[in-house]
């Protein structure tokens, strides 16, 4: 996508075309063709505009002449398909590691994801790429063939990460993630279109927006979404989340869409602590959604009718 991700389709046994694409969908599509017009041709990125949102179309245009200039294509002979990929980040929860999160975890979402996009008739290719960080203290050691657990940060036991004072190192997971979201190239080819945090990776995704203004300021690689599950109140940082309200009023920026995954059986993180970050951003003026399950604290699995249907939901925002 670029705007990517989470594409809203309904299910259907017929081919869906373009005019049954969400808005935001739509959007992510739009986004990765104008930041890669160097790699389209004229012709098709136009083409591909006229059919996504033809009010587009002439920003795109231009957009397409300035950024021609950095091409590394022959631009006599251009590719004859245009290929968007869509990249989301995916941030693990604490004692996890990015590898794990990102192939075994997400792997019914990602499934249902490249299912929905079978079915579209764009005129390119449409990919995805999810992208995963392993968080840099370790917890559990690698063993008996299995990757190592990880955490974000360190805190004193017994502290909750939405009690705590202090999250000791979360420094060095902030630069991490952030150069990971803004060291691009310089044609946009590998922005990051989403960031998907789970437990303490979706309280690391509040805490950055709340005291990083690139991730919600109106930018070529500003993600376009954040999705965060199983997520808790970010407490060292409920200063810069609070004044967040104040900070966004201040802008004419169209702010990013989020997206809260909440499970009503979660015992880990409180529901009532990820509404309250929910509520925070929505005082803000972010575009929120919540979706909720009845599970627990892992992102839906499809394993049962409320779960498939928490899934679906997921998809469709």
């Amino acid at each position: 996508m670029k705007e990517k991700m989470l594409v809203g389709l309904r299910r259907s046994s017929k081919l869906v075309t373009t005019s049954s694409v969400s808005a935001f969908f739509r959007s992510l599509v739009v986004t990765a063709i104008i930041l890669g017009a160097s790699a389209f041709s004229s012709n098709t990125s136009s083409s591909l505009l006229a059919r996504l949102d033809p009010g587009l179309l002439p920003a795109a245009k231009s957009m397409h002449r300035s950024t021609a200039i950095s091409a590394s294509h022959d631009p006599h002979h251009p590719p004859a398909n245009a290929d968007v990929c869509i990249r989301i980040l995916c941030l693990h929860g604490k004692g996890g590691n990015g590898e794990r999160f990102a192939n075994a975890a997400l792997l019914p979402l990602r499934s249902l994801v490249e299912t929905r996009v079978s079915k579209l008739e764009l005129g390119c290719d449409l990919s995805f790429q999810w992208d995963e960080l392993t968080a840099p203290y370790e917890m559990i050691p690698p063993g008996n063939g299995k990757n190592g657990g990880y955490s974000w940060w360190t805190m004193p036991p017994g502290v909750r990460s939405y009690n705590a004072k202090e999250y000791e190192g979360f420094g060095k997971s902030a630069t991490m993630v952030m150069e990971k979201v803004f060291s691009t190239e310089p044609d946009g080819a590998d922005k990051t279109d989403i960031i998907l945090g789970h437990s303490q990776g979706a309280i690391l995704t509040a805490a950055l927006l709340s005291i990083h203004d690139g991730l919600w300021q109106s930018s070529p690689l500003r993600p376009s979404g954040y999705i965060l599950n199983g997520a808790a109140w970010p407490n060292p940082y409920i200063k810069s989340l609070m004044s967040l309200a104040q900070q966004c009023r201040e802008t004419t920026d169209s702010l990013p869409r989020m997206l809260f995954i909440t499970g009503r059986a979660d015992n880990i993180n409180p529901v009532e602590s990820a509404m309250r970050v929910r509520d925070a951003f929505r005082a803000a003026e972010f575009h929120t959604s919540v979706v909720n399950h009845a599970g627990g604290h892992s992102v839906p699995a499809g394993d049962d009718e409320d779960s498939s249907r928490a899934l679906d939901e997921v998809v469709d925002w």
